[in-house]
Formats: structure tokens, C-alpha cells, sequence
């Protein structure tokens, strides 16, 4: 009996891997950011070849280059913000939205308004023409637009300053030649560890701020899109389980920084769910208002037909 048990788990575990080997590989563009690390555990521990897909993790150093790899067609899909995408769709990208991988939530926070070292004693009723680093025509532009409102931030207190590069943002934030950077984690804790004051951050704005997006080809396969959210969901069941299990998974494909491995907080990550069209509708009536688009996007051109 032992025998034939043996044997049967043998059979499904090479019929998982040929119909693995033999699927299409999906190439995923992503970041080394927190919000991929359930992307991260899927592909490692084998979760999306046991429902029989091969998805190839591409990484990349910048929005722009990940971008640049979709509108030329060499990946499948992709991690990224809702502003990206719409920009994508615009210019005539095949994507739709699948899921949200991060939304703002009240217990931890993931980006934050930081005054420099040098700038001790700022604060939100301070600020006075004070500049501040972010990049244009992204998630950080609209997050420092929310915050202002959510924290009642008089207009012109704060001059946007255009510093496309994150590490730049921040080497010019520590330096001093800027009075306040808008960072993502972990920079922003490591911004707070050098002295830095957090005065505002994303944490009750209740907004969706990355996506998973895939090739209109794959979302339009029922059962290709239900195997990819149903091995991230196992990924996010996991990760919730024994999330120290993932701890150094997180700081290396996170970018921790060595003096915060061991007491930066385990992100927890919500169920995979659509944006609303009202959220949708949010971000495109800023961008409508910034002149990013010239006309409304349909929300059913941006996730799968139902």
C-alpha cells in the first residue's frame, strides 16, 4: 500500500512539472519593493508551477525600464501603480488590471512625508514654502496631493521638487539640500533612523497603490487568470502563517537595509481584490485635472471582462 501511495505521489509531482515545463512562460515585470514579496513566495516555492504555470519574475531597477519592457512586448504582465497602468493603456498597452497587491491601511504604512536631519523641529503647522522631493506624473505625485488634503496642508506650504531617482531623493534628503522627501518603506524608516521626522504618511487614505496587471490574452483565459490569483493567494496564506519564515526573503528582494533586517516590521498584505470603478475613477479625475489623460479610460477596458 506504502508502495502504491508512493508511487501515485510520484505521478502527480512529474505530471505538475511537465504540465509546468510544457505551459508558456508568463514574464512578470517587478520592483524591488515590500508589496512583491507574495509574488516573490510564489515563484520560489513553486506555487504557480503547481497550477501549472511557468511565470518568470523579471526584475527591474526602475518604473521606467519595466514600462518600457511592456510597451515593446516583452513581458506578460507586470507589478506597478494605477497611474502607470492608465499611461500604459493610453499609449495602447494590452493590460488589464487582475488585482490590487497593496492598498493603504491604517495599522502599518508604506510611504511617508520626512523632514531632513538637518531640518529639526519641522513640523505640519511649520511648513512654509519648504521643498520637497517626489516624481512628477507618478503615485508619489498624487500621494503628496492626498496628503495635503488629508492633513490640512495650507497650498503653496510645500515646493515640489522633481528627483525621479529614489536614492538620490534620499542621499539630497540626508545631505540637507532638501527640507523634506516623499519615501517609500524601507527608506523612510531608515530616513527616521538618521534623524528624519515623519509628519505625514499614507496610512488612512484608503487608496489602492500597487496592482497586478497581466496581457489582455491572459486575463481573457479564466483558467489561466484563477491559477495566477489562486497561487498568490496561497502565497498570502503562507506569508500570514509564518510570516518570520519570509523575513529574509522580504530584506532581499525589499532592498532592507542591513540596520533594519532584524527589526523592520513583516508586511501583511489583504486578499486579492479589484479596484472599484470609484477608485479607478479617483485617480483619473487627477490625472484628467494634471493633463496625464485627455479623456477617461473605461473601467471595463481596464479588468477583466466578468
Amino acid at each position: 500500500m506504502r508502495s502504491l501511495t508512493a508511487s501515485i505521489a510520484l505521478v502527480l509531482i512529474l505530471f505538475m512539472s511537465t504540465a509546468s515545463a510544457g505551459a508558456a512562460t508568463i514574464r512578470f515585470g517587478v520592483l524591488p519593493v515590500l508589496d512583491t514579496l507574495p509574488l516573490q513566495v510564489a515563484a520560489r516555492e513553486g506555487l504557480f508551477a503547481a497550477k501549472g504555470l511557468n511565470v518568470e519574475l523579471v526584475s527591474f531597477m526602475s518604473a521606467l525600464e519595466r514600462d518600457t519592457a511592456m510597451q515593446t512586448g516583452r513581458l506578460d504582465g507586470y507589478f506597478g501603480d494605477l497611474i502607470a497602468t492608465l499611461l500604459l493603456v493610453k499609449t495602447g498597452a494590452p493590460l488589464r488590471v487582475v488585482s490590487i497587491a497593496y492598498e493603504s491601511r491604517p495599522d502599518q504604512r508604506m510611504f511617508g512625508l520626512v523632514t531632513s536631519p538637518h531640518k529639526a523641529g519641522l513640523t505640519l503647522g511649520t511648513l512654509s514654502q519648504n521643498s520637497v522631493s517626489i516624481s512628477r506624473a507618478t503615485i508619489m505625485e498624487l500621494l503628496l496631493h492626498r496628503m495635503e488634503a488629508a492633513y490640512a496642508i495650507p497650498a503653496g506650504a510645500l515646493v515640489p521638487l522633481e528627483v525621479k531617482k529614489i536614492p538620490i531623493r534620499m542621499q539630497m534628503l540626508l545631505a540637507g539640500e532638501i527640507d523634506l522627501a516623499l519615501l517609500p518603506e524601507p527608506l523612510l524608516s531608515l530616513a527616521e533612523s538618521k534623524g528624519g521626522t515623519v509628519l505625514a504618511t499614507d496610512q488612512n487614505l484608503a487608496m489602492p497603490l500597487t496592482v497586478l496587471c497581466l496581457a489582455d490574452r491572459l486575463a481573457a483565459d479564466r483558467a489561466t487568470l484563477e491559477s495566477f490569483l489562486a497561487a498568490y493567494r496561497e502565497a498570502l496564506r503562507r506569508i500570514a502563517a509564518e510570516p518570520e519564515n519570509y523575513r529574509g526573503l522580504m530584506a532581499e528582494t525589499g532592498r532592507i537595509p542591513l540596520e533594519l533586517r532584524d527589526s523592520f516590521p513583516m508586511y501583511r498584505y489583504l486578499d486579492p481584490r479589484l479596484p472599484t470603478s470609484q477608485e479607478i475613477k479617483d485617480v483619473q479625475d487627477w490625472m484628467l485635472a494634471k493633463g496625464l489623460l485627455a479623456q477617461p479610460i473605461p473601467y471595463a477596458r481596464l479588468v477583466p471582462a466578468s
